[in-house]
């Protein structure tokens, strides 16, 4: 069969053209193979693109093709040849291109050189492999092009100015005022909330914030959560890396292909459970330290709590947020070339200067979800969704302590039905298909990652089963039960963490049969399945808190993991950035072996983490102290000096406020 992906050589074609010469230009082409059913070839390919669970579609190609070499190869052609070439128009009922409006002077190209690059690759399928094809141009590089500034790339570096400015003035002023000059005057607020204001952006401060080790007894038992942190965003990374090695031009993509046809290779395709970690520890840690707050309240939690601790919560997480898609929406597409890069990045830049007012609102996994800025964060938008839901529920259950029992349970019974009515009635299989098509689109027109992946619905119950996680721990604290000392907890402990990889297996038997939907029994299936790794997290947790398994524990809370677990929210949201160099950047196929994944794997975890570094000590503290002073917890910092790193989130942002909800109750 033909190649997926054939590239001419890049860098050869826009080089410099000499004088009276045309400037080269370089295209991307979306190649759609006309059927033909007297060719066994075409046979082939027909038969083997349908199973489109487990194989690319082969009636659509990508190739990069270079206008000189074309122009040169059909110079010779005489018309009859030229118009033996020209496919005339034929129904295309497959995904090739994205949509329209996306890329800019993509019409231009194609009015300029839509008939030679077709009557060019025509030529060359023709010749080969007896086939002719549709041809659409999909983006263009010009050696002419120039690099536009326009006022929001302006915008851009003058908040990255201030930001510097901001540092730099504030770890000066906090240098000028250690008048012992000694490493402590760092550790400790200062003696007036003016002088703790303008330290805020204080590097040397933060640095300190950044990696110091709490003494409160919570924070020590809940202190593996950072490596917890940790490890999941490599898995969250090694997973995009997968996709991305689909994405961009290989010479073994048969090995994907392969790949599928193993029933063990359901543990890499389910690997996008693993996001269901955060939204566990994020739910575990919401009710940990609201019962917490709740019991020095005694029981007296008003409902003008919410909105207060929702305010919190987005003032919290969206400035460092906001900067990365200001980020993606602006300079992103000018910091590189490539055959792919305007597919890469130009796609980016223009969902983000669309929509990017649905990522500050926390509804882009709902609102244009088929073109995402900063896709990754469709994570954020489901879990603010659900923390608000959450946060209600457990007011709730203060309120009305007599019906906590009944409250939880309709909750949690919601968190199985709803989702499953939803499956049903969208006609959805018994598990999230990531089928290698899909991937070629990254995943942005795909049925079961808009239904069935992103939405909070389907997201609702691992976070409430986090939540009663939660409420289970205090109750066992208030009975004085260490579930250490249970040999039969000990020994579903260690079963659940070989169970639930293992339970992601049966997911193969949806890949090789074409069950009829809609179904009950597949929308079941669908919701256990899946919620089954949240109770598996649960019990994962608890175990951990007591200690279950003592050299476990002992290596998740050795020291090296607390600053990279509370680094990891700015590695989560930079880490789609620094991938894009390393794929859409490239210029040819790549062969890519295991190894040579791997590598990729720990250069885009470090890449990433020195740049959430960067951001953390840039925005995200500095933001973060700010915001004490601004909700008037200074005060109840300065008499406790209780790290806020244990009211946290999966990706590490506070959740609970009590100095705030104090004042305000």
């Amino acid at each position: 069969m033909p190649k997926l992906w054939q590239m001419d050589d890049y860098d050869e074609c826009l080089e410099s053209p000499g004088p009276g010469e045309p400037p080269g230009v370089y295209c991307g082409l979306s190649v759609v193979l006309k059927p033909n059913n007297r060719s066994e070839l075409w046979k082939l390919i027909e038969e083997f693109s349908s199973d489109y669970k487990r194989h690319y579609n082969h009636q659509v190609l990508k190739w990069g093709v270079c206008i000189k070499r074309c122009q040169k190869a059909i110079e010779k052609l005489s018309p009859a040849e030229r118009n033996a070439l020209t496919v005339e128009p034929f129904p295309i009922d497959v995904r090739y291109k994205l949509d329209d409006g996306i890329l800019e002077d993509i019409s231009t190209y194609r009015e300029a050189y839509q008939d030679v690059l077709e009557i060019c690759v025509n030529k060359k399928l023709n010749d080969t492999y007896g086939l002719v094809a549709y041809t659409e141009i999909l983006s263009c590089d010009k050696s002419t092009d120039e690099v536009v500034i326009d006022a929001l790339d302006m915008s851009f570096l003058i908040v990255l100015c201030a930001l510097v400015c901001f540092v730099t003035l504030s770890s000066w002023y906090d240098s000028s005022i250690n008048y012992k000059r000694t490493s402590d005057h760092y550790r400790h607020p200062l003696d007036s909330k003016r002088k703790m204001v303008c330290v805020s952006f204080s590097i040397q401060r933060n640095w300190y914030r950044l990696t110091s080790r709490s003494k409160d007894e919570l924070n020590q038992k809940l202190r593996f959560f950072h490596a917890f942190r940790f490890l999941t965003i490599v898995l969250v990374i090694f997973g995009h890396t997968s996709l991305l090695l689909v994405v961009t031009p290989t010479t073994d993509l048969e090995k994907h292909e392969r790949m599928m046809h193993s029933v063990g290779s359901m543990i890499l395709t389910n690997g996008g459970q693993i996001t269901q970690t955060f939204l566990g520890m994020s739910g575990v840690l919401l009710a940990v330290k609201f019962c917490s707050f709740s019991e020095k309240r005694k029981g007296k939690v008003s409902f003008l709590y919410v909105p207060f601790a929702i305010l919190y919560r987005y003032v919290r997480l969206t400035p460092v947020y906001a900067f990365v898609i200001l980020l993606h929406a602006t300079w992103l597409l000018k910091l590189q070339t490539g055959p792919l890069w305007r597919w890469g990045a130009e796609t980016e830049q223009t969902f983000c200067r669309r929509n990017w007012w649905t990522n500050l609102l926390y509804i882009n996994n709902y609102v244009h979800a088929d073109e995402p800025c900063v896709q990754q964060a469709w994570y954020l938008g489901a879990e603010f969704q659900i923390f608000i839901i959450a946060l209600i529920v457990l007011v709730t259950i203060v309120k009305i302590p007599r019906a906590k029992v009944l409250i939880l349970g309709l909750v949690l019974l919601a968190g199985y039905v709803i989702p499953a009515v939803f499956i049903y009635y969208q006609k959805l299989e018994g598990t999230y298909f990531v089928t290698l098509e899909a991937q070629r689109y990254l995943l942005w027109y795909d049925k079961y990652y808009l239904h069935a992946y992103i939405p909070t619905h389907i997201n609702f119950g691992n976070y409430i089963q986090g939540v009663l996680t939660g409420l289970v721990y205090n109750e066992l604290q208030k009975r004085s039960i260490n579930l250490a000392q249970s040999k039969v907890f000990s020994i579903v402990w260690h079963l659940t963490i070989v169970i639930v990889p293992l339970s992601w297996l049966p997911s193969y038997m949806f890949y090789v049969n074409d069950f009829p939907t809609p179904s009950v029994w597949m929308a079941a299936y669908f919701i256990m399945s899946k919620n089954l790794y949240g109770i598996g997290i649960g019990i994962v947790i608890l175990g951990c808190i007591y200690g279950v398994n003592g050299v476990v524990k002992r290596m998740l809370n050795y020291p090296f993991f607390e600053p990279l677990g509370r680094l990891t929210y700015g590695a989560f949201l930079v880490h789609p950035f620094v991938m894009r160099f390393m794929f859409a950047s490239v210029r040819t196929p790549v062969h890519y072996s295991d190894l040579l994944t791997l590598s990729l794997v720990f250069g885009a975890t470090v890449m990433s983490y020195l740049m959430a570094l960067v951001l953390c000590l840039l925005i995200e503290l500095p933001t973060s102290a700010l915001q004490n002073h601004l909700f008037g917890c200074f005060e109840d910092q300065k008499s406790n000096r209780v790290d806020r790193e244990s009211g946290t989130n999966g990706t590490n942002q506070t959740l609970i406020i009590p100095g705030l909800a104090g004042k305000q109750s």
